[in-house]
């Protein structure tokens, strides 16, 4: 199995800002704007409600509701008025998806997707960042692939149609796209989701530190190992502290792959972190949502 740490939604070119961490410690994965997409972040719904107005407030109206979002990863359920048959979805392009594709990532493997989140809080109507609140990358869903479409002309009108309103088949995106869809679990249901709230171990960033350092068990170093975290196999970028290491992650990329043959203790993390994370929904497991107060503004 290989395990991809995959950067996903609003950044600092794409978006310009922090995807919210709510007051009640609930994350919400913004999708990055983008023209050619068929839908709107009015369309959006997030536990029954609009984003739109957490876009227009956070961005200072750079961006509104009738913009158009490239929902992707489309992990949710509720968040789009489904058809019979719909699946989570992923999908990706070229750089990117040609080192997903030279790692020979397939189906079996798993994606565990993070982000840039801040946390908001809503003062006079309008939302807003709380004031020194950190910033830290945060995992915010998963999903465990069972096929990997080629997004051909063929593909795109042939596809079925619970998967036309994903942006990668509405619109052409080059012959290098590629739709990951997500397999059945053990229980028959789509292996996938978000995490819905909070939990510590859902956070990667290091405390004191800035957002792109990021804290990992210890048996993340690839020191002795035949593969390292793509991206990340200089000596370097790995400090050992204690039981854990702190990794230095490079300043751009996408997709990051693990490949769990060379690291056996990747499986046991993954299903845990997945376990914890998705679990009733609940505040953070020290028993407070949103960030401890160590981490620093990036």
């Amino acid at each position: 199995m290989k395990i991809v740490l995959s950067r996903k939604g609003f950044d600092a070119s794409l978006g310009g800002c922090a995807s919210p961490i709510l007051e009640d410690g609930r994350l919400l994965s913004l999708p990055i704007p983008e023209q050619r997409a068929p839908i709107t972040f009015d369309d959006i719904r997030h536990d029954g409600a609009s984003p739109a107005q957490l876009v227009a407030d956070l961005t200072r109206g750079r961006w509104s509701g009738s913009m158009a979002a490239h929902l992707d990863p489309d992990l949710r359920a509720d968040a789009l008025p489904r058809e019979a048959g719909w699946r989570p979805m992923f999908g990706q392009a070229d750089a990117a998806q040609r080192h997903l594709a030279r790692r020979g990532v397939g189906p079996g493997d798993l994606f565990l997707f993070f982000g840039w989140f801040r946390e908001v809080e809503r003062r006079a109507g309008r939302y807003r960042y709380v004031p020194r609140a950190p910033d830290a990358h945060v995992l915010f869903g998963w999903l465990r692939v069972g096929e990997v479409w080629h997004v051909d002309r063929r593909l795109r009108r042939q596809a079925p149609s619970w998967a036309r309103s994903h942006p990668h088949v509405a619109a052409d995106l080059g012959p290098t796209s590629f739709l990951y869809v997500a397999a059945d679990g053990e229980d028959g249901e789509p292996d996938a989701g978000v995490f819905p709230t909070l939990v510590d171990e859902l956070i990667l960033t290091a405390r004191a530190e800035t957002r792109r350092h990021w804290r990992l068990p210890g048996w993340f170093h690839p020191e002795d190992r035949p593969s390292a975290l793509s991206y990340h196999g200089r000596a370097w970028r790995w400090e050992r502290r204690g039981r854990h290491v702190l990794l230095t992650t490079v300043g751009r990329g996408q997709e990051f792959v693990l490949d769990a043959a060379d690291y056996p203790e990747a499986d046991d993390w993954a299903r845990n972190l997945i376990a914890v994370g998705a679990s009733q929904g609940r505040p953070g497991s020290t028993g407070r949502p949103g960030l401890p107060p160590e981490f620093p503004r990036a």
